[in-house]
């Protein structure tokens, strides 16, 4: 498993949100599409979910647009950096519990 640093994670929220953005407002609007929509954003899901495969980020909720990114505080405790499309950059993680978990970063956690 491959663990990020803050700056690596807001790192490929920068590539991420641009192309993430575009498929959470089409899986919004689901009941609407069109066959061949339906057949392009399958297509962009595929994409998005074998970039997250390969690049160790996990894509928790579409529909949300919520991604996380498997970190290590530095006592060694797994975490989740946190990010939702709509927010600038990672500002929150998560234990295992999950989204309803979401505490804001503390630098000192991850230095």
């Amino acid at each position: 498993m491959r663990y990020f640093t803050l700056k690596e994670a807001n790192e490929v929220v920068k590539e991420l949100r641009p192309l993430l953005k575009p498929v959470v407002e089409a899986v919004r609007r689901w009941d609407s599409l069109s066959e061949a929509e339906l057949r392009e954003l399958e297509n962009q899901i595929q994409w998005l979910l074998r970039a997250a495969e390969s690049e160790g980020f996990i894509i928790r909720d579409l529909g949300n647009g919520i991604v996380d990114f498997p970190a290590l505080t530095k006592d060694g405790q797994l975490v989740y950096l946190c990010w939702k499309v709509d927010e600038p950059e990672v500002m929150f993680y998560h234990g295992p519990e999950g989204f309803r978990g979401r505490r804001r970063i503390k630098p000192e956690l991850f230095a």
